[in-house]
């Protein structure tokens, strides 16, 4: 082990030196943007490609519009593509100033009409990127009115959406037929879900504050962290300096009277200093039986949620985002309904939470060396979550800080690049549940080292190192590697990735939905000096991508081809096969997943964006009696998605249709007759449908929607066992596989003022 550790430090070292000793030089930075207004206020454009004939050397703005280009001179033509925008040549008039490049989308006519012929899609896939890397943008997030994050996955072909249990109806993500546990979560590149907070932290991020997710799979960079096995969720929320609207309003009321309010307000205090509020508060006041078991199948509850956002820009290459964000959720499940003949002590169940974050993302450009930079991020959270499942209870309290310290150069010419930093992370939960008290005070410290490697258009090299170490596990290595090769004109793309990931585990926060019942958590205890008794989760990821875009029906078709395969390392085991019990412990054996993806988009119809997609998992796990497939996860599901919009935009349509193949439920032969389940659960179909009317006058825009969710009204009939007897040793409502509710119509309005 310790000749393992002396060789990371070594090569981490050599890393390092090398990337020091190597200077740029005849490197020149510009940015691309877009006019949106008659006060010309612009928007960043990324993924512009900047080309320079003279010396055939290519490079593409990066996310927020900025590029780096060597040996340009004046006078030097710089031919500037990008789809759905007009082509540009820009004249270089001044090699010693940073220079922006200003587009214009394309207009298209036709004979005897005029037809938008570009669409932005609402699901964006970056061939640039070495990462498996898909933009969902504003488009995607309105095809369904995802009133938080968690059900804003519901249209996705990629994630599942897991309901915990039957009470208080929290839903959590599978990416990859893992558990969202196993993907990182961040917000705006920060994490936002550390340690605790995973268990209800989707629910505090409101789908109208977010302008889009960027979602990707497989290991990430190491500068983010050693996390993330499966993947990476990011959200980035409207922007005070970008966002094209001034004022955004959100209005939302289903048939169980849920019903959210959500405002959005843009300020420029000046030329230099914007900010914006982003509101939320959410009622759900009417409590419904709709399977008449006696408990509620929705909780309960109201949410108030605020964040207020600054953003400082300066001429001289400073970029400061900071603000906050206060979450104060409470709610209310389980034997509450007004006349129902209880037989026993009612079982309520009840929630409160308290999350207060402060956050800091600031950046420098370096003029007078182009293509440097340094960045620092900072983030301090407090999470109060209290909680009571009939008589017991389960209370989680959280402090953490984020830090990590970025700073980017090239090397020699912008072909090479690399990233150096150091993060440091504290995390310091106490819990307690039943008889359990479990605190701990983590303590990470690490540095990272990243090269790319991108000598044309056509081939990216993407490479780290991190070395962490943590104050219970001691020294943690991280190796990831990316690898994206283009052919036939950026049609075609192949993508590998390979890397290690690492997470402490977090039993009882992982296995929240098991607290809605009375079964007894046991833990092994082989490790007494570590968290929980339990060694840390390892990991391997490989995964290999293929992208092919091309003409059906003449019009943009793509498809994707994905396979990946994790390899567990001491992986958590939460075995429910027993009666009364849930055993957690580290696997026996090395347990996988494999996961595989195709999915096709096209156009039968002009204007109809057609996906059609099918995923294969196989999620095994080795228990205390042998190898078995994790419950809950479906091997199979298939995915049809429709969305029309109208050639004047008034009107779009959406549809969704998902099939899930039987999912392993926990045994049950040993429970008495009336309380058994079966082995699998059934098969089912979900489907999701929205009608939008879109209205424009002046500078305001109106959208008025309705939809439904479950329109075939499927539901898990009897989701809770021993319902009728909450005493019971046998009581179990984490036993869920489906929809409870069954279809629920819905209604809204989006305002705009631009």
């Amino acid at each position: 082990m310790k000749d393992m550790i002396s060789r990371s430090n070594i090569l981490l070292w050599i890393v390092i030196v090398l990337l020091f000793l190597t200077a740029d030089i005849f490197a020149q930075t510009g940015r691309v943007v877009e006019i949106k207004n008659a006060k010309r206020d612009t928007i960043r454009l990324s993924d512009v490609l900047i080309y320079l004939k003279r010396i055939n050397v290519s490079t593409y703005s990066d996310s927020v519009g900025n590029f780096i280009m060597d040996n340009i001179k004046t006078n030097d033509t710089l031919d500037v593509f990008l789809t759905g925008y007009t082509k540009q040549k820009f004249i270089v008039k001044n090699v010693h100033e940073r220079f922006t490049i200003v587009l214009k989308q394309a207009q298209a006519t036709e004979l005897q009409e005029v037809e938008i012929i570009y669409q932005r899609p609402s699901i964006e896939y970056s061939v640039i990127n070495p990462l498996q890397v898909q933009t969902l943008n504003e488009n995607y997030l309105q095809k369904a009115a995802c009133c938080n994050l968690s059900e804003s996955f519901e249209t996705n072909a990629s994630i599942d959406v897991q309901i915990t249990d039957a009470i208080t109806g929290l839903r959590q993500i599978q990416l990859l037929g893992l558990a969202g546990k196993y993907a990182l979560l961040t917000k705006e590149n920060i994490p936002f879900l550390w340690g605790i907070q995973s268990s209800q932290g989707l629910s505090f991020i409101p789908g109208p504050f977010v302008q889009s997710i960027q979602l990707s799979k497989g290991v990430g960079s190491v500068v983010n962290g050693y996390e993330s096995f499966t993947g990476q969720i990011n959200t980035e929320l409207w922007n005070p300096r970008q966002a094209p609207f001034k004022l955004y309003f959100n209005t939302y009321v289903n048939e169980n009277a849920r019903n959210e309010y959500n405002l959005i307000i843009n300020q420029k205090l000046n030329h230099h200093l914007s900010t914006n509020f982003l509101i939320h508060n959410s009622f759900n006041p009417l409590a419904q039986d709709m399977n008449h078991d006696g408990f509620v199948d929705i909780p309960t509850g109201k949410q108030f949620n605020i964040i207020n956002k600054y953003e400082l820009k300066t001429e001289k290459g400073l970029d400061w985002q900071w603000g906050g964000q206060m979450v104060i959720n409470n709610t209310k499940a389980g034997q509450i309904m007004n006349g129902f003949n209880y037989t026993e002590v009612p079982y309520i169940v009840t929630s409160q939470t308290k999350r207060y974050d402060l956050f800091s993302k600031s950046g420098f450009i370096f003029r007078s060396k182009p293509g440097h930079s340094i960045g620092l991020q900072l983030m301090y959270s407090y999470y109060d979550n209290q909680n009571a499942y009939g008589a017991n209870y389960y209370n989680a309290l959280q402090q953490s800080f984020y830090g990590n310290l970025i700073y980017q150069g090239i090397l020699g010419t912008t072909a090479h690049s690399y990233k150096l930093g150091t993060s440091f992370n504290w995390i310091k939960p106490n819990e307690t549940y039943r008889y359990f008290t479990f605190t701990r005070n983590e303590q990470i410290m690490g540095g990272f080292a990243e090269y790319s490697f991108i000598p044309n258009p056509h081939f990216s090299l993407l490479t780290g190192l991190r070395l962490d170490y943590h104050n219970y596990y001691g020294f943690i290595f991280t190796p990831r590697i990316h690898l994206k090769y283009s052919f036939n004109n950026q049609n075609s793309v192949i993508k590998l990735s390979f890397g290690k990931a690492q997470r402490t585990p977090n039993p009882l926060s992982d296995n929240i939905g098991v607290m809605a019942s009375n079964r007894l958590f046991y833990f092994s205890n082989k490790y007494p000096l570590l968290p929980y008794g339990l060694q840390l989760e390892k990991a391997f990821n490989t995964g290999i991508n293929f992208y092919h875009s091309f003409k059906l029906f003449y019009r943009p078709a793509s498809i994707l081809l994905e396979y990946y395969y994790t390899y567990f390392i001491n992986q958590v085991v939460n075995d429910m096969d027993s009666v009364n019990s849930i055993k957690i412990y580290n696997a026996n054996g090395n347990a996988y997943a494999h996961n595989a993806q195709a999915e096709l988009k096209f156009q039968p119809i002009k204007r109809l964006e057609t996906t059609l997609a099918f995923k294969y998992s196989d999620n095994q796990t080795y228990y205390m009696y042998g190898k078995n497939l994790i419950p809950y996860i479906s091997p199979y599901r298939a995915y049809v998605n429709f969305a029309y919009t109208t050639r004047d935009k008034k009107w779009q349509a959406d549809a969704t249709m998902q099939y899930y193949s039987p999912k392993r439920l926990p045994n049950t032969t040993s429970y008495p007759l009336s309380y058994q389940r079966s082995a699998y659960s059934p098969d089912y179909l979900n489907v999701l449908s929205q009608v939008t009317y879109n209205y424009t006058i002046q500078k305001s825009e109106w959208a008025f929607y309705i939809g439904v969710e479950n329109l075939l009204n499927v539901k898990q009939h009897n989701p809770i066992v021993a319902a009728s007897s909450p005493s019971s040793p046998y009581f179990d409502a984490s036993m869920v596989w489906g929809p409870i509710y069954g279809s629920m119509f819905y209604a809204g309005i989006r305002y705009k003022l631009k």
